[in-house]
Formats: C-alpha cells, sequence, structure tokens
C-alpha cells in the first residue's frame, strides 16, 4: 500500500483531486484518531479531521518530495487539535463515544458498563493534561509511533517528546491513584 500511498501522494502535490480523495479515504480513521485522542469529543475530532485535510490539501503543492505524508498530515493534525483545545478552554469537557457499543458485543452488561466507566474516567483525566503532552502521549500509546518519529512529526527535540510523556504518563498516575479509579 505504501507505493500506492507514494503515487496519490506524486499526484496530490500536481493537482489530482481524485487521488487527494484516495489519501483522505485511506487516512481519515488514523487522523481522526489522532484528533480525538487530543480533544476527547467525536463531534470536535471529526470537524478537526477534516479541517486537517482541507488545509492539507491548500498545502499539497509544498510538501517537500522527500517529506512522509503521514507525518505531515499527523503535525497538521495535532497542530490543528492542540489550536482547538486552546481556544475551547473555557468549553465544559464531555466525553461522548457512541461508537463504544460496537467493541462490548458479546460481554454481559455489567462488564460492558465496568470498561465504559474506565473509559470515560481515562477520557476526563487524559482531558486535564496539556494539549501538547496529550498529543505525544496519543502519537505513542493510541498510533504506537516511536519516539523519533513524533520528534520529527511534531518538529521538536527528541528530549521534549520523552520529557512530555513522561510528565503525562506521571500525571495520568497520579490522577489515576488520587481518583482510585480501577482500570
Amino acid at each position: 500500500m505504501d507505493k500506492d500511498v507514494k503515487a496519490w501522494v506524486s499526484k496530490a502535490r500536481s493537482g489530482d483531486k481524485a487521488a487527494f480523495g484516495k489519501l483522505v479515504e485511506f487516512y481519515r480513521g488514523r487522523i481522526f484518531a489522532v484528533a480525538y485522542g487530543i480533544v476527547g469529543r467525536r463531534e470536535d475530532a471529526e470537524d478537526i479531521a477534516q479541517d486537517t485535510f482541507i488545509k492539507a490539501f491548500k498545502a499539497i503543492s509544498a510538501l517537500k518530495a522527500e517529506e512522509a505524508f503521514y507525518g505531515w498530515l499527523v503535525r497538521i493534525a495535532v497542530n490543528t487539535s492542540i489550536n482547538y483545545k486552546k481556544g475551547a478552554k473555557d468549553k465544559q469537557f464531555v466525553p461522548i463515544d457512541d461508537a463504544a457499543e460496537l467493541f462490548y458485543q458479546g460481554e454481559t452488561p455489567e462488564t460492558a458498563a465496568e470498561k465504559r466507566e474506565g473509559e470515560a474516567m481515562m477520557a476526563k483525566l487524559l482531558a486535564e493534561l496539556p494539549p501538547e503532552h496529550r498529543a505525544v502521549l496519543v502519537l505513542r500509546e493510541i498510533e504506537g509511533l516511536a519516539y523519533d518519529e513524533i520528534a520529527a512529526m511534531l518538529d521538536i527535540p527528541l528530549g521534549t517528546v520523552k520529557s512530555r510523556i513522561n510528565h503525562a504518563r506521571d500525571k495520568l498516575r497520579r490522577a489515576v491513584q488520587k481518583s482510585e479509579v480501577v482500570l
């Protein structure tokens, strides 16, 4: 699939809207997941993902051929999410996950409710982290990216990535202990 992505990027850089549409289709879920991990609200993450692709479409001609498209796209999504979070400080965070029901098929209602409760609490605790810390934690723990990949994507030093992840994990650990939540 990497070969297809490179071809789509090349065509999109030349103005081919259909090729860019294939990139959107291919990366939509991953970009949504990154945005959702940072902002914590499905509706906001959908808006951010859409904004990310609009920004990428407008700037793709400036993308350097040797630059990895996905890393560039994630950087746009993270920056858009962080800017959104900074502008949304007055909004109350309410974790919503309509798709959660899909993950609990075949479980008892009690088990499913306990999982949803734990996930909602974790989402609430994540929401309390500064957006820059949430971003690196989401990229590491949800996207499974290596530290050096995160540093390259966000254009920050490797030490900053490690520091932010360590700080975020430490803060989450303390918050979980304080709330006595069992995850």
